[in-house]
C-alpha cells in the first residue's frame, strides 16, 4: 500500500473536519444542551483547531493496512468518534488541572463561570464533558458500518477510554507522592504508557480490527507501541518546560506567562522524567531546593528553570524520546508474531504519527492547509 501524499492527508482531515462541523451543530447531538453558552463550551472542543493525531492515525493506518470494503465516509465517522472522545478528555482534564485557557480560548469551566457563577461552572462543566464523552461512539453506531462491525469498534473503544481514565487516576496518585526521590524513570514511564497507550493505541486497535486483526494481534500491537507513547509524553513534558522557560525569561509579568507557569506540569509540582532526571543530577543543596518545591514550597519559578537547566535534563529528555521511539520502530517491525504486511505497515504509520508530534516536521503543519480559516494563525 502506498504512503499516502500530503494532499491526500490534507484531503482527509477536511473531510473529519466537516464531520465534526456537522455533529458539533446537529440537534440530535445537543438538543439536551438548553444553555447556550454551555453548548458553546463544550462543541469548542470539537472544533478548535488540532493536528487530529487520534483520528488522522485512524485514517493512516486503516489505509496503510489495506482496509477496504467499506465506504470512506464511514471511515470518517470512526475517526471523527475518536476525536470526540479526545474533546471529552480534554475538557475533563482542564478541570482536573484548573487551567483557565486552551489554545487561546477560556476553558469550559472558565467560560462558564458567568452564566453559573464559581462555585457551580466546573460542575457545570464536568457535565458538558459527559455530554461529549456519551456522543463519542455515537457517529460509529449510526454509521454504515456492518452491525458485528460497530459492535466490535464499539467494544474496543469503550474499552480503551475506561483504561485511559484508570491511567490518569494512577498519574494524580503519582503526583501527590511526598517524597518525589522515591519514583524512579522506570515507574514514570509505566505510569505514562498507562494513560497514553490506550489513548492512542485506539486509533491502531480501531483500524486493525477493521483489517480483520484479532485480539491476540491488537495486544501484540499495543506491547510494540508502548515506547511510542511514552516517547509522545516525554516529548509533551519537554516542550511544555521549553515553552514555560521561554515565555518567563522573556517577559516574565505578562498575564500569559503567570498563567502558563500556574497551569504547566511544574507549576502543578508533577513527577515527570525531566524533573525526576534533574532530582537525580543536582548536588545536594539544589536537590534539596528542588525536592521542597515539588512539596510545596513557594520557591520563585525562575528558579525551578534554572535548576532545572543546570542539571541537563532536557538533554536526557531528548535523548530518551529518540531512544524510545526507535525501540517502538523496532518492535513493530520485528515482532514474528504479526504478519509481515501487517509490521511494514504499521512502521510507516509509527513514522506517520512521530512526525506528526514533531512540530519541525512538515508534515505537522499540514491541518494549517486542511483548514483555511487558519490562515491567520501562520500561513
Amino acid at each position: 500500500m502506498h504512503v499516502p501524499s500530503h494532499g491526500t492527508l490534507i484531503s482527509w482531515q477536511q473531510e473529519l473536519e466537516a464531520k465534526l462541523i456537522r455533529i458539533a451543530s446537529d440537534t440530535q447531538f445537543t438538543a439536551r444542551i438548553s444553555e447556550p453558552l454551555v453548548h458553546k463550551a463544550a462543541v469548542a472542543y470539537l472544533t478548535r483547531p488540532s493536528k487530529r493525531l487520534l483520528g488522522m492515525a485512524f485514517l493512516h493506518a486503516a489505509h496503510m493496512l489495506g482496509v477496504d470494503g467499506y465506504r470512506f465516509h464511514d471511515l470518517i465517522a470512526v475517526s471523527a468518534a475518536l476525536e470526540i472522545r479526545h474533546g471529552a478528555i480534554l475538557l475533563h482534564d482542564d478541570i482536573v488541572d484548573g487551567d483557565t485557557r486552551r489554545g487561546g480560548h477560556p476553558t469550559a469551566h472558565h467560560a462558564l463561570r458567568n452564566p453559573f457563577g464559581p462555585d457551580e461552572a466546573a460542575g457545570a462543566a464536568l457535565l458538558a464533558g459527559d455530554i461529549l464523552a456519551g456522543m463519542a461512539p455515537l457517529p460509529i453506531l449510526g454509521s454504515g458500518l456492518p452491525g458485528s462491525v460497530r459492535s466490535r469498534l464499539c467494544e474496543l473503544f469503550q474499552a480503551n477510554t475506561a483504561l485511559v481514565a484508570a491511567g490518569q487516576i494512577e498519574q494524580l496518585h503519582l503526583d501527590v507522592r511526598r517524597d518525589p526521590n522515591t519514583v524512579g524513570e522506570n515507574e514514570i514511564l509505566r505510569i505514562h504508557a498507562g494513560q497514553f497507550a490506550p489513548y492512542l493505541m485506539c486509533s491502531i486497535h480501531l483500524a486493525g480490527a477493521l483489517a480483520g486483526l484479532g485480539d491476540t494481534a491488537l495486544a501484540r500491537i499495543t506491547e510494540a507501541g508502548v515506547p511510542l507513547c511514552q516517547a509522545f509524553q516525554v516529548q509533551n513534558d519537554l516542550a511544555g518546560y521549553t515553552e514555560l522557560a521561554r515565555v518567563l525569561t522573556s517577559d516574565p509579568e505578562t498575564e500569559s506567562a503567570l498563567t502558563l507557569a500556574n497551569t504547566s506540569d511544574l507549576g502543578r509540582r508533577r513527577r515527570t522524567v525531566l524533573v525526576h532526571t534533574a532530582l537525580n543530577r543536582l548536588p545536594g543543596g539544589d536537590h534539596a531546593q528542588l525536592t521542597a518545591y515539588l512539596n510545596g514550597a513557594d520557591t520563585d519559578f525562575l528558579t525551578v528553570l534554572s535548576l532545572i537547566e543546570a542539571s541537563g535534563a532536557a538533554e536526557h529528555c531528548t535523548a530518551l524520546i529518540t531512544n524510545l521511539q526507535a525501540q517502538s520502530r523496532k518492535n513493530i517491525s520485528n515482532d514474528p508474531g504479526l504478519p509481515p504486511e501487517t509490521r511494514t505497515a504499521l512502521t510507516t504509520t509509527w513514522d506517520y504519527m512521530n512526525a506528526l508530534y514533531d512540530p519541525a516536521s512538515p508534515i505537522s503543519r499540514l491541518y494549517l492547509d486542511a483548514r483555511t480559516d487558519l490562515a491567520r494563525f501562520g500561513k
